[in-house]
């Protein structure tokens, strides 16, 4: 039996998808809702559909797999771009997604038409981040070939923004992704129904800060409606939103005297990413870990038994939620 616990409220879940649908909706954007941080794990995802969500995002068959096992029929969005030999269950398993490679794409064509199906492609750009997407160059002819593939519907183009990237950096990409899209809507007479512009970030600087938006249409959200904060880089919490949706609990396992006094924990590498371990207990600091134990520095005196908990980065819960050794225990039903 783990002596690691994650502890999980839904309830707050729900009003942080809530207040995010209803931002990015004066943002004029809609939301898909990303669940890779919870492991596609189905109570998570049904909180985010009670919060007004409509929308389903994950960059792992397997969690999309999750889903529709537990009976969730919502719309599915694949997040990270097919390889060849997951045609078969993309077009199965999402109805729509994101990809990069138009070979890839016509793959994905030929398996929805053997199972009379339309499969959704929104293309990546690459906007100089080091994530994927083709070069803005290349746009243009690969939306034109997508688009004449029968069994694919090309639904427009989409860019991702990692946490470090600064605010200036996504203000000029998300101007040079909907010149973009501006440009291929008129070489196909016909509005592209997604510009997705990327993820918490830029669901802050969008529909939190206030910058103008320059015609993007689309946000792919996880670290803010499930952790409450844009980055877990600077994990200040945004303005209205519940911070406590996630906590971490672990067990003293040892205890080293000295002034400070420190303790090891029974918690590791394996089970989580130490550098996104927030303590809740003041005076608590994470000093280093390996794979199996984590060494904190403690305010005072302590004993094996006594346990620690710790609020996440979005790192740190995503490792956690893809462990067998984490027990998780929901607190309060939506």
């Amino acid at each position: 039996m783990s002596s690691v616990r994650l502890f999980v409220d839904p309830s707050a879940i729900s009003r942080n998808a809530s207040r995010t649908v209803e931002l990015a909706r004066r943002a004029g954007c809609t939301v898909a809702a990303v669940t890779k941080g919870v492991a596609g794990h189905p109570e998570v995802a049904r909180a985010l559909l009670a919060g007004g969500v409509e929308t389903l995002a994950d960059s792992r068959l397997e969690h999309l797999e999750r889903l529709r096992a537990s009976g969730i029929r919502a719309p599915l969005l694949l997040i990270r771009s097919s390889a060849p030999a997951d045609a078969a269950p993309t077009v199965e398993l999402a109805d729509a997604s994101l990809q990069t490679v138009v070979e890839v794409v016509e793959a994905l064509a030929i398996e929805a038409r053997m199972r009379g199906r339309t499969h959704g492609v929104i293309l990546m750009v690459d906007l100089h981040t080091g994530r994927e997407g083709l070069p803005p160059e290349r746009v243009p002819a690969a939306a034109r070939r997508i688009a004449s593939l029968s069994g694919i519907r090309f639904l427009g183009l989409g860019a991702y923004f990692p946490m470090t990237s600064s605010p200036e950096l996504r203000r000029e990409g998300l101007e040079t992704l909907c010149g973009l899209a501006r440009r291929v809507a008129a070489e196909s007479d016909e509005p592209l129904a997604v510009v997705s512009g990327g993820a918490s970030n830029v669901f802050q600087l969008l529909a939190v800060d206030g910058h103008p938006n320059p015609g993007v249409n689309h946000l792919r959200i996880g670290t803010a409606i499930l952790l409450g904060f844009s980055s877990s880089l600077e994990p200040v919490t945004l303005p209205g939103y519940e911070r406590d949706t996630f906590r971490l609990e672990a067990e003293v396992i040892e205890v080293k005297s000295g002034s400070p006094p420190e303790a090891i924990l029974a918690l590791g590498t394996i089970e989580v990413e130490p550098r996104f371990l927030f303590p809740l207990q003041n005076g608590v600091a994470v000093r280093e870990a390996s794979s199996d134990h984590l060494l904190v520095r403690l305010p005072g005196p302590a004993r094996p038994g006594d346990r620690l908990s710790f609020r996440l980065g979005y790192p740190a819960l995503s490792r956690l939620a893809s462990s067998s050794y984490v027990r998780w225990e929901f607190l309060r039903p939506v």
